[in-house]
């Protein structure tokens, strides 16, 4: 229940047994209201403090991610370059297929020296 609502309904009551204190039904309604007010306090607070309960999890899960993610990415970044670093020297001219080729060519001409 609504505070609004509550305010209307206890005021109410409270007029009521103003008027007639003997009654014991408005005395009971107005327990009841009590009790009714009581739980739904209880429950819009256990809802809330679920909800930033959830709310902290996900912001946990969040930087969790965040900071293995920054870590998958030194690590690509790191293992790129060593593999920078182990990989040949393109200058050399007998990597290229072509040069190879062509030198190994030199190679097996015998240039009529048979």
């Amino acid at each position: 229940m609504r505070t609004e609502e509550f305010n209307k309904c206890r005021e109410f009551l409270e007029g009521q047994i103003i008027r007639n204190p003997d009654n014991k039904e408005l005395i009971s309604a107005y327990q009841k209201l009590l009790e009714l007010k009581s739980i739904y306090d209880t429950k819009i607070h256990t809802s809330i403090l679920e909800k930033k309960k959830r709310d902290t999890e996900a912001q946990q899960q969040i930087k969790t991610n965040t900071a293995l993610a920054a870590e998958i990415d030194n690590s690509l970044k790191t293992n790129t370059q060593n593999l920078t670093e182990v990989r040949p020297d393109r200058s050399n001219p007998m990597l290229n297929q072509k040069n190879w080729y062509d030198f190994m060519q030199v190679q097996q001409h015998h240039f009529g020296n048979s």
